[in-house]
């Protein structure tokens, strides 16, 4: 499974995002209960530990993408006629039962009960306070999502949308008018029709533009979607062009620690358990892991977070980071970098093991090793003792 992104719709709020108006007149949640939990994404206090957290609706293929943080989503909403982006995010994890409950405690969220129940628009559609307080005290823990912080933006002003300019529609057809308006649904879109909204309001370092600007999407099944023309309009960056590989490699994978990371070593982790390795053991002194081989002994292994392009610069930084570790080292472990996936290039494979380094991929639930062809070590320095 590769990556998606999603134009999802929220309710329309006036305030910013910073909390209910009790003013929406949308269907579904909303028009039911008068308030939508996406009213509170433009708080930059929606933090825990250390994840931005927000809510959409959530349907079918988003938890799926979100179970492996390869979820994206461009908030919409629909005011007088007129689409627009509110804010993005991407990175995305779906938060559990206990998340949900964790979060709510934290940001103390239950004493939101008594702001909603002032505002009018909120009183209309509850019998009585006590018919309200017992909606919240089922509802006020539902936040949905959560992602890297550096990869949530909220748009102030919002983003105007013509649907046409991001999702030209083929001759004969006339221009398209719409995009996806319900809010328990969701359309999937190319990564360079997310770009082409939300670009122009970013920096070209941003991280949300570099996650959008790799090759490893999957196909968008709506065929209008998919085989529609180039976004129009100037200064419309496409996806591969917002940074450069290494440049989307350091914001995404060395400038911060990710959700990857921490997904792709505990894969790495169960996987030596369940192997004939021992002495698993994981963040000692700045490594990753380091665990005990039944053939070659100790093994230092630094985890790198890759897409196809970006396996080079993954190795690279990894064979430095691991010569500094083995510095501190008693008996010449063996080193070894683990990525996500498979290097396409032979160069690639060779940058590892033709310097003494191993290089191992997931593939699947296991992993795939290949060690360098002799036995190296190393003195203290890091220089080769072949043998």
């Amino acid at each position: 499974m590769g990556k998606m992104v999603v134009l999802k719709p929220v309710v329309w709020n006036s305030n910013g995002y910073l909390g209910p108006t009790g003013g929406t007149t949308s269907s579904g949640y909303a028009g039911v209960h008068g308030y939508g939990h996406e009213e509170w994404n433009g708080r930059s206090d929606w933090v825990w530990k250390g994840w931005k957290v927000f809510h959409t609706q959530g349907k079918g293929r988003m938890f799926s993408y979100a179970d492996e943080g390869n979820l994206g989503i461009v908030m919409t909403t629909m005011k007088d006629g007129q689409f627009y982006a509110v804010g993005a995010a991407c990175a995305i994890y779906q938060n559990d039962e206990n998340d949900r409950a964790a979060i709510a405690k934290e940001l103390d969220l239950r004493r939101n009960g008594n702001a909603l129940w002032k505002l009018p628009g909120i009183k209309s559609l509850k019998k009585n306070k006590a018919a309200f307080d017992a909606h919240w005290e089922d509802a006020y823990e539902w936040v949905q999502w959560r992602c890297p912080q550096s990869h949530f933006v909220w748009f102030s002003p919002s983003i105007l949308i013509i649907p046409d300019d991001i999702i030209p529609s083929k001759p004969p057809s006339p221009p398209r008018q719409a995009i996806i308006k319900m809010h328990g649904s969701y359309q999937a879109v190319r990564p360079d029709q997310a770009l082409a909204i939300i670009a122009e309001r970013l920096p070209s370092s941003h991280p949300i533009l570099a996650w959008l600007s790799t090759d490893d999407f999957d196909d968008v099944r709506d065929r209008s979607v998919r085989n529609a023309p180039p976004p129009r309009g100037k200064g419309r960056k496409s996806a591969g062009t917002a940074t450069d590989p290494y440049t989307r490699y350091l914001q995404e994978n060395e400038f911060q620690i990710t959700p990857k990371h921490h997904h792709l070593q505990s894969a790495f982790e169960a996987f030596l358990k369940a192997s004939n390795a021992t002495q698993v053991v994981p963040n000692m002194e700045w490594v990753d892991v380091r665990y005990h081989d039944a053939q070659f002994g100790p093994v230092l292994a630094e985890i790198k977070p890759t897409d196809p392009l970006t396996i080079r610069f993954a190795i690279r930084a990894a064979i430095g980071q691991l010569l500094d570790y083995h510095q501190k080292q008693e008996g010449n472990p063996r080193l070894l970098v683990v990525t996500d996936c498979r290097p396409s290039n032979p160069d690639d494979l060779a940058l590892a093991t033709d310097n003494g380094f191993g290089l191992a991929w997931r593939d699947g639930k296991k992993f795939e090793f290949r060690w360098p062809a002799h036995q190296n070590r190393r003195d203290k320095r890091g220089s080769l003792i072949n043998r």
